[in-house]
């Protein structure tokens, strides 16, 4: 943020890089750079080279200016009056040449406002109101966010600064147009958020022209019809609930605003993310269904009242939050679709057997083997699944909506039979053939384990076809695929195992058996994502 313009009556000049030369200027502009310098709460640190403004950005760019001027503030400042949003100006009693002067800063409509007059030709003349309201609008237009400043001068014996000081003989002495460009991932966020079904709205203090200029560059929606303060606070709560939607700027805004239309949009059904910095925006942030904090120039207020703080006050983070969040619940869904027809699987073998009074087809430790390694190790997986493709071009999803919908209910209810069928198949196929129980076992736990990590592939995608270039991005899943393998070559060809886990080796034969059976889940599986794709069209 600097500025960049300094519009007296006189002139508009541009000293955002060479120095300043006070004597040279003229009264006007000297009185601006000091009331720059004087009416400041801000502090500008270097740190190995690197600039760190420490208080609000804003009053970092003013005090850029007054030190390109050389000037200092030791023991100028006598009485000082803060900025708060609820008058929005800040007013200093200091000296000056050993002479006391009041210096005022703020919003350009309250400080015309107070003043009378204003510095023209290093003088005094009544104070021409339309030039500078067509100024505002000028360099508001311009997407500069513009400042004024006036000053008095008073008895050397005044110590003491009131409000009311504030509205006599004060003397104005021009603006400041000050930039602060948006950042280039800024502006691809705000697209990447309307491909996303994401409204970006935005309430900011400052003139309805620096607004609308600022939003257009950004790539707002609805930014030509902006609300200003005056306009909301004539609106009745419903109405305000009708006019939020169609309406995405919202200047000259105060901390009740924000919490109106937070509130007025939460009451059309929307989820609302609400960001902020200072005290006054903690209410808004509370209310919101997320408050996000800025991590650098927020206040601890601010923080506390958030549920998520910015570590870089990047609005590209949020969009990536958003990106991250949707990613992890997509493979959520994916772990739960995988995760429960193959534990219903294990227990329709078990529970089949038992009402048909037929020998138990895994013993315990083997159901245990299929629950703790097999099961975890391909689940595991599937949390590291890489971006879908379309996933910031979907609409957001309603939070009411349940993670197990009728469709997965119906993947898992013929999943889970599918793999117990097949796993019945395997096991009367091989009794029939007179093998002994320690093989048809060991081949139904090899059958299960096919079956599950076909399974996986199939749930990389829940609609679409599994395997695409994406499949190559996640090592997890290779890696899973893997110690998996490794593990179930120990259990049937390590002879110490076959005590422990009831199992024996197997034949080339008995390995295609289980593995055509796997790959059998895989196959139908497909098919019927193929059908509902189809239908669904």
């Amino acid at each position: 943020m600097s500025v960049v313009s300094v519009i007296t009556k006189d002139e508009v000049s541009d000293h955002t890089e060479k120095p300043i030369e006070l004597r040279d200027e003229s009264l006007a502009f000297r009185r601006l750079v000091e009331i720059a310098l004087y009416c400041n709460d801000t502090k500008i640190d270097y740190h190995d080279g690197k600039r760190e403004v420490i208080g609000n950005p804003t009053e970092g760019a003013l005090l850029e200016l007054a030190n390109r001027a050389n000037l200092s503030q030791d023991n100028h400042l006598i009485y000082k009056i803060p900025f708060d949003s609820l008058y929005k100006y800040m007013a200093v009693l200091v000296i000056i040449d050993g002479e006391n002067y009041i210096y005022l800063k703020g919003a350009p409509d309250v400080i015309l406002g107070l003043a009378k007059q204003q510095v023209e030709k290093d003088t005094s003349t009544p104070l021409d109101l339309e030039y500078w309201e067509s100024r505002i609008s000028e360099f508001a237009s311009k997407g500069q966010r513009v400042l004024a400043a006036a000053y008095k001068k008073v008895s050397s014996e005044k110590e003491h600064l009131t409000h009311e000081d504030l509205h006599d003989e004060m003397i104005f002495a021009g603006l400041y147009g000050i930039i602060d460009p948006p950042k280039k991932e800024a502006i691809e966020a705000v697209g990447v958020c309307r491909e996303a079904g994401i409204s970006v709205k935005m309430i900011t203090g400052d003139h309805k022209d620096t607004a609308i200029a600022i939003a257009e560059e950004i790539g707002i929606e609805n930014y030509n019809n902006a609300l200003v303060g005056s306009e909301i606070e004539g609106l009745s709560d419903k109405e305000l609930r009708d006019v939020v939607a169609d309406h995405d700027v919202f200047a000259r805004t105060t901390p009740e605003h924000k919490l109106r239309l937070v509130t007025a949009i939460q009451e059309n059904g929307h989820v609302v993310g609400m960001t902020g910095d200072g005290v006054n925006d903690a209410p808004a942030l509370k209310k919101a269904d997320i408050g996000i904090a800025m991590g650098i120039k927020g206040t601890q207020v601010t923080k506390d009242a958030s549920d998520m703080v910015l570590a870089d006050d990047n609005f590209a983070t949020i969009v990536k939050a958003v990106k991250e969040g949707r990613r992890v619940y997509d493979n959520l869904k994916k772990t739960i679709y995988f995760a429960l027809p193959t534990a219903f699987a294990q227990g329709l073998l078990v529970v089949v057997s038992l009402l048909a009074n037929m020998p138990l087809p895994l013993t315990s430790v083997q159901i245990l083997w299929l629950n703790m390694v097999t099961t975890i190790t391909l689940s595991f997986a599937l949390g590291f699944e890489p971006y879908a493709n379309d996933l910031m071009k979907r609409k957001p999803r309603d939070p009411k909506e349940n993670i197990l919908d009728s469709y997965a209910i119906i993947r898992v209810a013929y999943v889970s039979v599918l793999i117990a069928v097949l796993g019945f198949a395997v096991e009367a196929y091989l009794r029939g053939k007179g093998v002994d129980t320690a093989v048809i076992q060991t081949t139904l736990l090899q059958t299960i384990v096919f079956g599950q990590a076909f399974y996986m592939i199939n749930c990389r995608e829940l609609i679409k076809f599994p395997i695409d270039k994406g499949i190559l991005k996640n090592n997890v899943l290779w890696g899973s695929l893997a110690i998996l393998l490794v593990l179930q070559a120990i259990v049937i060809y390590v002879p110490v195992f076959h005590t422990i886990m009831e199992t024996t080796a197997l034949n080339v034969t008995q390995l295609g058996i289980s593995l055509l059976a796997g790959l059998g889940v895989f196959v139908v599986v497909e098919i019927e994502k193929l059908i509902y794709r189809l239908v669904k069209k």
